[in-house]
């Protein structure tokens, strides 16, 4: 007993090693098992005394990434389980993610340590590491794989070729902060905080093709590929400005609650959610009728990010250890429009079997190994899956 006492102890030991974890801010080891839940439709997951920055979602693998600043980890989360699967170092306060979801790359922005890092997604492990002036907001255009980096520091945007990791372009804007990519236009926008202005980026040309005014401190911004509409938040107003993203002009604003810090859209549902930081609530607009339709009570929200499959929403608060995990707003309540089925995770609490599960078109059925979950999945990325052991047909 003695024995097997004592190799424990040595073995955790040598993970805090490895990593190089400051003891103040070790990793709380019961976190594999503490998601709890907090009512049929919200889950809290506990980060101990770790302080959560920014997150991020890969729909291909459904990977949740988490950064933790003050100790200079990435978490990386199940996103059908809520469990922690693994973690990895990423210099000193990591904030800003990015994800390029064709070739599985991660792009952790190291803020205080002036270092962009491209992680490999399959293996979770620093493959390089580009220098990068305070880097913060992340945007990735996987059709063009360009990296955008926004910097307050420098007041620059850094346009990076994700297939050599050089700095191609630098773009001069004042107080950069949020940035988002349309996947369908290839147009990246990016808020100026300082200047109440969004300005657009042509991803393939790389070039600034316009600058549009909004209101009151811009900082999130996303865009829905699908109907073109780009949503920007606006902190001092409490507003989020509505883009035309065929004319790049405001079309309409909308109020929403206090300090409004990130916002993501639903592109299937149309549907978009807003932090309200100071309202402590997640403001929920529906993006046909530019009206709120809901509010969701969060604590002190600030970043986000959305799974659309999943329709899964994730929160996080910088002065906090927790990621709140919530399931999106579903119009008609629960009436599915917009999706052949509901995510496995639903069919299965309503009775149908993991090996009964049924998978919208273009994607496949597969187990999970750790827990034999059903898991749909898009039909290219199955394969690449099973290579990393993470299910089976």
């Amino acid at each position: 007993m003695n024995k097997i006492l004592t190799l424990c102890i040595l073995g955790i030991l040598s993970i805090t090693m490895l990593y190089g974890i400051d003891k103040n801010y070790s990793l709380d080891l019961k976190f594999y098992q503490n998601a709890y839940a907090l009512d049929d439709t919200m889950d809290s997951i506990s980060f101990g005394e770790l302080n959560t920055g920014t997150v991020a979602v890969n729909q291909q693998t459904n990977l949740v990434y988490v950064t933790n600043f003050r100790n200079g980890t990435v978490s990386v989360i199940d996103g059908d389980s809520n469990d922690m699967i693994d973690f990895f170092k990423a210099g000193k306060t990591p904030f800003g993610l990015g994800i390029n979801e064709k070739t599985n790359m991660i792009y952790v922005g190291a803020e205080y340590n002036n270092t962009l890092y491209v992680i490999n997604g399959f293996t979770n492990t620093i493959e390089d590491s580009i220098e990068i002036k305070e880097p913060y907001d992340i945007a990735v255009d996987p059709n063009t794989n360009m990296v955008y980096v926004t910097s307050d520091g420098s007041k620059s945007v850094y346009a990076i070729d994700g297939n050599t990791n050089k700095i191609v372009k630098t773009f001069e804007v004042s107080d950069p902060c949020g940035i988002a990519v349309n996947t369908e236009t290839d147009m990246i926008y990016v808020t100026s905080e300082s200047t109440n202005k969004v300005h657009v980026i042509d991803s393939k040309k790389n070039e600034i093709v316009g600058i549009i005014d909004v209101s009151e401190s811009p900082r999130g911004v996303i865009a829905n590929p699908t109907t073109n509409m780009i949503y920007v938040t606006n902190q001092k107003a409490n507003t989020v400005s509505i883009i035309d993203g065929s004319t790049n002009s405001v079309i309409d604003s909308i109020d929403v609650g206090d300090n409004p810090k990130r916002v993501v859209v639903n592109p299937e549902s149309n549907i978009i959610y807003v932090t309200n930081q100071d309202s402590n609530s997640l403001s929920v607009i529906n993006g046909s009728t530019n009206s709120v339709i809901g509010s969701i009570p969060v604590n002190s929200p600030f970043e986000m990010a959305i799974n659309s499959d999943s329709n899964k929403i994730y929160t996080t608060f910088y002065g906090t250890g927790e990621l709140t995990v919530i399931q999106g707003y579903v119009p008609g309540k629960q009436e599915i429009t917009l999706s052949d089925n509901l995510p496995p995770i639903k069919q299965m609490k309503l009775g149908i079997s993991s090996k009964e599960v049924t998978c919208d078109a273009g994607k496949e059925l597969m187990f999970k190994n750790s827990n034999g979950a059903a898991a749909c999945v898009k039909s290219e990325t199955v394969e690449k899956l099973i290579a990393r052991n993470w299910g089976y047909r």
